[in-house]
This record gives C-alpha cells, structure tokens and sequence, in this order.
C-alpha cells in the first residue's frame, strides 16, 4: 500500500529560500504528498516551514533529519558537505523504502544493501566558468575552500539510476562523464495552470528571473537591456530570491545600470511570493536570460506560459529544449548580438508581429500534470 510507504529525499541546498531548485523541490514533496507517501527529509539546515509556506505552499514532511549545529559552518563545498551527512543518511537510509537523491553524489556510497535508490540530476554538468568581474572577500574564501577540499566534481555513481532533468543534461551527462542516465528525463513542475497570457496586464517591461546572485550573470542582462531598449521607454524587472551575496551584488548591479543610463528604469524584487511572481510574469514582455550552459530554467518555462518572449543564451537547456533551438523564442552568442535581438523583439511587439500562442502550448509539455505523470512511471519502474 502507498500509503504506508516511506520516501527519503536528500536535498544539499536550502528550500526555505526563493529561486528555481527549492521550488522544484517543494513541487516534488507535493507530489509525493498527492500520492500518499510519506516523506523523510535529509537536508543540513532545519527547514523553516513557515518560509517555505509563505514562498511557495504548504508541505508535509514525516521526519526530518538535519546536520548538528557545530557542523553548519564547514557546509561550503557540495561533495564535502555530503560526506558530512554520513551518519545523517545512513539513519534515514534505514528508516524508508525508497531514495530520491537531488543532484547525487557521495552519498550513495553509505546505502544499506539492496536500499532502493535514483538520482535526480536538476544541475548543470560542468558549467562554464563565470568571469565575474564582481566579487567579495567571502566568495574568494569559499572558492578557494572548494577548490582545496574537493577538486573533482565528478562523483555520481554509474551502478545507481539517474533521471535527468532535461535531454540536455542527460547528454552531457553521457558525454562529459560517461554515465549511462535513463531515458526517461523528469522535467520540473511548472504551473502553467495557475499563469496566463493576459494581454490587457502588460507593460512595456523585461524581465530577469532568479536568485540575485553573481552565477546568475544579471550584469550581463543589464548591459544587454541598456543596448536594446535605449530608444523607448521599456523598464526592467530583477525579480529573485535573496542570498547572503545579494546586498553588496545588488549595489554593484545599481553601479552597472548608473553607468548604462538606466538606473531609474531598474527595480528589484526580492523574496517574490508566488503570487507576486505571476504578476510580474504576466506583466512583462520579455525575459533576458543571460546564463549559459545550464539546465532549462522554470522560469523560461512560466514566461512561455504567460505569452513572454524568452531571449536566452544559446548553450543552455532553455534554448536546446524548452524553446525547441529558436521555435518558440529568440536565442543569442553576444551581448552586442543580444542587444540587437532585444531591440528587434520590441519592435516586433509595438506592431503586434509577434504571436504568443506557439509560446502557451509549448509550455504545457512541462505543466504539473505532466510532471506528476512522468513522476508515477519512474516510481512504477523501481516498484514504489
């Protein structure tokens, strides 16, 4: 019986936070809950239900099992960080029948025998380098601690199952480090149901969606915002979760847009609630999405759903899959290529040029329906 089943779910980073990977975490947990099982958390921090009830929506969790206070500050570098949750594991391990591993790696090694265990690979696989020309004294630390501690980032299993979250990470999965993911790839949950193409809500608005942080390159979408919308009267949204990096990155952003000549057309929005987020969605026309070589992002996906145009990198999972390389939206190499293509998008919109509907279709491919579909035949193939 379902119901008496327990899944265990191993989660490195914080979901009581804004930003794409706790919302697909949550919208996993919620799953499971529709389902009827019941759901052990490994996580090092103590969840603050409260938070993520506020961010997102509520969640029931049977059992929680998190790291010892003392242990917090030494959780800088993921693998290091794993193999401090040892003991943490092995106790959730024994108390559940099945393993969801966000991300995997270490962990695997301390499984009971016969434990039933997969991955779910939401990252990137060896992104690029950021040649971040903004930095503190914390960051520098951090890094050189990952860098001393655990250099090699490869240590997914390859006698375990790994689910993908799009084709293409599973294909770098394959070529990069030579596993053997499953075919089958879990996209996230997007809740195309609960956003739309309201074409009375929209301004003359880009948008930028994540977390406020230096990874997420929101310079550069600054910059290309400053190049293509100098000739009209477009604002531009940072709408993301905050991170203990976001106050210094921030002032530095407000730098960047002074020295453009934009800044009294920029607004943050941090911390959005769901709510919150849709709005801003449903207001704007255009997202900029200046990261490369990452996994496809929740937020193109809601973007598509609310008829936005997404303007994106080109090697990256949004542009390869969720916009079908160039189908369903416009993709870019440059920020003077970029800067072009804006400027050509909001012309395209003044006269009405550009159809969404392409866009709200595409985007049901990755609704919670079809998460949730996905989902029950990965359970079914390990027999939960």
């Amino acid at each position: 019986m379902i119901k008496d089943k327990k899944i265990g779910i191993v989660v490195m980073f914080k979901i009581d936070s804004g930003g794409g990977g706790p919302r697909v975490v949550v919208d996993l947990i919620k799953a499971l809950n529709s389902f009827g099982y019941k759901i052990h958390f490994l996580t090092p921090w103590k969840l603050n239900h409260e938070k993520i009830e506020k961010l997102f929506e509520p969640i029931k969790i049977e059992k929680e099992y998190n790291a010892p206070a003392y242990k917090l500050k030494f959780f800088v570098e993921k693998n290091f960080s794993r193999k401090l949750m040892k003991k943490e594991f092995i106790n959730m391990a024994e108390n559940v029948d099945f393993i969801i591993d966000v991300d995997g790696g270490v962990l695997d090694r301390y499984l009971p025998e016969n434990k039933k265990y997969i991955i779910w690979r939401i990252s990137g696989i060896d992104s690029e380098t950021i040649k971040e020309q903004w930095k503190n004294w914390k960051m520098v630390v951090k890094r050189f601690i990952k860098k001393t501690i655990s250099p090699q980032e490869k240590t997914l299993p390859l006698n375990k199952k790994i689910y993908a979250v799009d084709e293409w990470t599973k294909n770098l999965m394959v070529e990069k480090w030579h596993l053997k993911p499953e075919r089958l790839c879990l996209y996230p949950a997007v809740k195309t149901k609960d956003i739309s193409y309201k074409p009375f809500l929209k301004k003359n608005q880009a948008i930028v969606l994540g977390r406020i942080s230096p990874n997420k390159m929101i310079e550069e979408s600054i910059r290309i915002f400053a190049i293509g919308a100098n000739e009209n009267d477009y604002k531009l949204k940072i709408v993301g979760g905050i991170t203990p990096d976001s106050e210094d990155y921030k002032e530095y952003l407000e730098n960047i847009a002074k020295e453009e000549g934009i800044l009294e057309r920029l607004e943050f929005i941090g911390n959005p609630s769901f709510d919150e987020l849709r709005k801003n969605v449903e207001e704007s026309k255009i997202l900029i999405e200046a990261q490369r070589n990452i996994s496809l992002t929740m937020t193109s996906i809601e973007c598509l759903a609310a008829g936005v145009v997404v303007l994106v990198y080109k090697n990256g999972g949004t542009y390869k899959e969720v916009l079908d390389n160039g189908k369903y939206g416009v993709g870019f190499e440059s920020i003077e290529e970029s800067g072009y293509k804006l400027n050509k998008i909001i012309k395209g919109l003044s006269i009405n040029k550009i159809n969404p509907e392409g866009f709200i279709k595409r985007a049901e491919f990755f609704s919670e329906d079809k998460f949730r579909e996905r989902l029950k035949i990965i359970l079914k193939e390990n027999e939960i």
